[in-house]
Formats: C-alpha cells, structure tokens, sequence
C-alpha cells in the first residue's frame, strides 16, 4: 500500500444475502495410498463496481467506474488421512485483509463444521491488489482520517471466503502434495535501492540480487488429477497504476486466471503474495513499463510468472510428506520487549504505532506521494505538524513516542490515540506441511527483511523444513516492516513500518518461539486478541441517485450501437442506457456476456471476467441519473467468425425507491 496526492494524505490510514459459487467436483477413482485429505474451492468477492474509491494508492479522485476483471478467493485445504489436524489457506484478490474479517469466517465456518477451523489453522492471504474497492475496514472510519464503512462490502468479501473454504472442506479427498520452485525474472525490480543498499555489504553480498525471485510452487492431486495450484512469489500488484479506475485482479489475478484456464479440469490455481514490500512491477521505475501502458504491463507481468508456474507445475516431483501443524499467536506491538539476540543492540523495545513524513511521501518508483512530503525527510517541521494538530485534529505525539521511533519523523500516532486508532495487536502464524512451513505475516516485508526472518525461522526448526515461504498480508493489516537499516534511511517503506525501528526483530524473535514450540510438540499461548471492531462501526449503504434515461430512451437502450462489422484483432464499442449497479450490488452477477449466435442459440464466449472486456458506468454530471453502461471487447484473434451480440444485465431505480433488473441485447454484429 502506498499513498498519493490527496491534501496531507490524512485519508490514508483507513485505507491502507448468499453468494454464489464456482464448484468443481470431478468424479474420482479408486482411493490409493495417498499421504493427505485435500481440497479446493472458488468465489466470487468482486466489491461495488462503481462509487468508491479504490483501496491502495489512496487517491481521492481514484473512484471505481466499472470491472476489468473480477475479484476472487481461492481457497484450498489439507487435512491428515486421520484426525482433524488440517489447514485452510484462501488467496484473496483484494488489497488487505482486516481481523474483522478473519474472525467472521472463522465463525461462519464453525457454524458449518464446529471447532475443526479456527482463528489458528484458517489463514486468508491477500493478493494486495490496488484494484480493488476499498470500504470494508472497520477501524478509521470516524474523523478525518478515515473511509466509509460499507457492510454489504465486507458481507460480499466474507462470505464469498467462506463458500471458498466450504467448497475445499466438502471437496476434501485422499490426495498428495508436491512442491518445485524455480527463479521468475523480470517480474519485479527493488524500487527502494536506496534503502536495500544500507543493510551490510557482507549480508548483500550473499545473495544474487535485490529482489527475491524464487517461486515456490505447491500442486494438489488426487485420483482424479490435478486439482489444485498456489505459489507464492513476491511482486506488488500495482501494475494496473493510480491512473486505473476498473476493478481488476492486477498481475497476479490474471495469473491465475490464465493457469485455470489453460489448465481447465476445473483445477483452482492461486498465484499469492510474499514479501513484496520493495518490489514493483514497474520496472522503468517511474509508474510505467515493461508495457506501453498498465493494462499491457499487467498482462507482461502475469505471463511472466505465468509460464514459471506452469512450467514448474508440470515436472513437480518433490513430494511432500509429513505431519501437518500449526502455531498461532498475538503480538502487542505498542510496546514489545525484543532481546539483544535480535537487536544486536540491547533490549529493544517497539512503540505505539506512528506513521512518518515518508509515509505521506508514497513510494516516487510507482507515483510518489503528496508534493510537500519527500522521502528520506529527517526533520521535522513546524508547519506540517501545526496543520495536522490544528486542522485535523490529531493530538501531539509525545516525545517518548518520537524518541521510540528514532529517525523517524512522525507525523500523526494512531497508537497513541485512545482508544488507539488502529490494532496495536497483530496476529501471526507459522503452519506446517510436512516440509513446507508458511510464515504468515500480517505485514508488507522488504525483500531483505523477508530474507532475515525466513533464515530466523529455518534455523529454529533445523533440517525438518526444507522450504520455508513467507506469506505476506496474513489475517490483517500492519503496515509495512523493513529492516533496522533500512529504516533508518526513511524511504516510503520505513516511514510505513508501523512500530518503529525494531519491528522486524520483534517479529524475528516471536517467531523463534513459534518454530522452537512446533519443533519440540509444544503448545503455545495466544495472547491477547485485538478487538472485535464488529458492531462498533456505523457503515453506509452503497447508495446511488436515482436513474432516468434521457427523453425518449429506456433503460436496456442502445446509447451506442456497435458496427455491423469487425475483424479479429478490432475492439467492438457500445454502450446502453442503465443504472447504478449500486442499487443492487451482488457478487456473481455477470453486468455483460458476449454472446455468438449458433443456429437459434447464442452461446456465452465472455463476460465481464474475460481479460478481453472491459465495462464502465459512465455518468454525466449536468445530466444526473443519466448512466451510459459502456463495453469495450476486443475481440481474440482466435475468436470464431460468426454473428455475435453483446448482452447487458442492468438494474435501475424507480422514483419510488424500487430496484428493477432487466436485460438487453445489442445489435447483432458480424465477426470476420
């Protein structure tokens, strides 16, 4: 997550019904001897298409206008052959996840299946899309440092992950597990050089470069085949820049896109996120490239780690075996102790957490911040803070508080606030699969920082594990965690990392304690938990204004006709007169289909979760209520010729209050 022009870039913090399923169920053989129970699953948790701000770069004048594609969780559990010692892992195409969040699932699916699943052995990841709709954060929703609150946001979201889960839990059957990595190059380059570059020259000098680009690839089958695919690889999904107002995947949701596709046999593949903290996938490091714009470099991206994953998929041989486990705590970080172990320093401790004039900044690689903010700023001053105490509101951050966070210069303490302004208390988890170990993190890691906890946590588990992968955007949302070095140079990443200087060491330590626990079968403790922000928000309907059409058109009418005629490789256009999607928010709803007429038959070819179309509401402001409902298909070079159409599937709101739906069909076209 990073921060662009908004007036002081206040707004940020806050950023930083059933719902239909996909199910895939394929008849199975006999039961052979395999090692572990698995399942996969598939739903949709596409956000309100239109109206709200998309989550990430936090930009005011980023508002969502319509789909590229669709927003997805896909889930999968592993479970031992005996007993009820299992994991579930869900990938979500959406920028964070928040403990609101992850303490509903858990509970909707204890509903469903009792104490099997739990705050310990469920973890949801995010994708960290910048794509998506923001809104369904609890905390920073009163005051000026917040964002609205829509329940029917986090409904969608939540329960689209929990069907994701339920379909893996009844999909579960006799499987095994193989594991395969393999480099991804020019996925990614380090957009914080000058902060990488301050860690010790004998540390760098270890690795091949700045950025991680191994991929570690897990592939699921059972009797019927493969069922099943998630990697994990680090590159920040904001290929699709600020400049983007269509909801969308980014690189890794078209990634996983293609691999279902190509695939097929109904298989879930999941391309999820790592320690992607410094990395972007804008490689001119300016906002741009390697594509001549972001839908293109999105595409370049994707394929990228596409073809990796495939090609790792294919010869997986590496078979995992062994008991599956998990350790699941809760760190208070407003204040945690940290040994001389880990700081090389003396007892260390974290503070309240704080964000700094860096943070403001945004990261100058993919867009920059606020223009009064620069990164590396180390002084403070007087103007800056007088408006954020006096405009604000915000009160002073004291100067212990300034002392804890070092060369950081603040410029507001949420975790000063009372009650604080956002979870001093993080959750993290280390789960097992015979020798592959996830670190689950609620943060955004650099790739050094990254590196160091993933070498603290191989070395208190030993030999046992050959594979340990950090996931990253676990379960919630913390910020970002550099190293102590790192930090101290202030680019957009330190003055993002939450808890001050010696967060990473915090969390290398709570870690240690993880893996020695698991290493010796012993329990451990949970902590405190956060808050449960349930109930404690007041949320905003997704209201929209009324619709009417211009005199003499209906709702369902062409505003644009398509041409009589197109070649592959041309892009059809038109448009129909519609109304606000809000009106009637629901996951699973296809707003168009591309349809090719066979016989007296038109077959559905693409919808608005192909790559190749795009849709937009499109408004007038000295027309309000008019909304043009506009389609963009490009048509496949390897589409057949024939008669096609497109189809909208529109609603609209009456002056009465009432919704209808309707549905209408363009004119026919012909594909040469």
């Amino acid at each position: 997550m990073r921060l662009l022009a908004r007036p002081f870039v206040i707004a940020a913090i806050a950023a930083a019904a059933t719902i239909p399923v996909f199910t895939y169920f394929v008849a199975r053989a006999a039961d052979p001897d395999f090692a572990y129970l698995v399942g996969r699953g598939k739903a949709d948790i596409t956000g309100p298409a239109v109206g709200v701000q998309l989550w990430g770069f936090v930009r005011a004048d980023q508002i969502a206008e319509g789909i590229h594609f669709r927003l997805f969780s896909r889930a999968f559990v592993v479970a031992e052959r005996k007993g009820d010692v299992r994991i579930g892992f869900a990938s979500l195409d959406i920028g964070s996840v928040t403990h609101a969040m992850h303490q509903e699932v858990v509970e909707r699916l204890q509903k469903k299946y009792g104490p099997i699943y739990s705050e310990t052995n469920v973890i949801l990841s995010a994708t960290h899309t910048h794509s998506g709709p923001s809104g369904y954060w609890h905390y920073g929703t009163e005051g000026p440092i917040g964002m609205a609150f829509y329940p029917q946001h986090f409904e969608a979201i939540v329960q689209g992950v929990v069907d994701s889960i339920a379909q893996a839990h009844e999909d579960l059957q006799p499987g095994d597990i193989y594991a395969a990595t393999a480099a991804v190059e020019g996925a990614g380059a380090n957009r914080s050089v000058a902060a990488y570059i301050a860690n010790p020259e004998a540390e760098r000098a270890r690795y091949s470069g700045d950025t991680d680009t191994e991929m570690t690839l897990l592939k699921f089958v059972d009797a019927s085949g493969p069922i099943g695919m998630v990697n994990w690889f680090a590159s920040h999904p904001t290929a699709m820049n600020f400049f983007n107002r269509l909801i969308s995947g980014d690189h890794k949701g078209h990634a996983s896109a293609r691999f279902e596709a190509e695939v097929g046999k109904g298989l879930v593949a999941a391309f999820a996120q790592s320690n992607c903290g410094d990395i972007t996938p804008n490689l001119n490091l300016n906002n741009t490239g390697p594509g001549a714009d972001a839908f293109e470099t999105t595409r370049i991206i994707a394929e990228r780690q596409l073809e990796v994953a495939k090609g790792i998929f294919e010869k997986a041989s590496e078979k995992i075996s062994g008991p599956i486990d998990v350790r699941h705590v809760y760190m208070n970080l407003s204040n945690y102790a940290v040994s001389a172990e880990f700081t090389g320093a003396g007892e260390q401790h974290t503070c309240p957490s704080a964000y700094g004039y860096a943070f403001a900044a945004g990261s100058t690689e993919d867009g920059g911040g606020h223009p009064l903010f620069k990164e590396s700023m180390l002084a403070r001053n007087a103007m800056i803070d007088g408006t954020v105490k006096q405009q604000f509101k915000l009160p002073e951050p004291s100067e212990e508080c300034r002392a804890c966070h070092a060369e950081k210069v603040i410029l507001f303490a949420p975790g000063e606030m009372d009650p604080p302004g956002q979870s001093q208390i993080v959750p993290i988890t280390l789960a097992r699969v015979g020798q592959l170990t996830l670190v689950c993190v609620p943060a955004e890691f650099s790739t050094m920082a990254g590196r160091r906890l993933r070498e603290t946590v191989q070395q208190a588990l030993g030999d046992s594990s050959a594979h340990v992968v950090l996931a990253g955007y676990a379960n919630d949302y913390a910020g970002y965690v550099t190293t102590r070095e790192e930090y101290a140079t202030q680019q957009y990443e330190g003055g993002h990392t939450l808890f001050g200087p010696w967060t990473l060491a915090a969390y290398q330590q709570e870690f240690t304690h993880l893996a020695k626990a698991m290493a010796a079968g012993q329990t451990v403790e949970a902590g405190q938990r956060p808050v449960d922000m349930r109930g404690k928000v007041t949320g905003k309907p997704l209201e929209a204004p009324g619709d009417a059409p211009p005199a003499g058109a209906k709702f369902g009418g062409e505003a644009k006709a398509p041409s009589t005629s197109y070649a592959r490789g041309e892009t059809v256009n038109t448009a129909f007169w519609s109304g606000d999607p809000r009106n009637d928010f629901r996951t699973g709803n296809d707003y168009l289909r591309v349809e090719c007429k066979t016989g007296d038959t038109w077959t559905t070819i693409a919808t608005d979760n192909d790559w190749s179309t795009k849709c937009r509401w499109v408004s007038d402001p000295a027309a309000p209520g008019q909304i043009e409902f506009s389609v963009e298909w490009a048509i496949p070079a390897d589409v057949a010729t024939g008669r096609y159409r497109i189809t909208h599937d529109g609603n609209y709101k009456t002056p009465d209050g009432k919704v209808e739906r309707f549905t209408a069909s363009s004119a026919e076209f012909e594909v040469n």
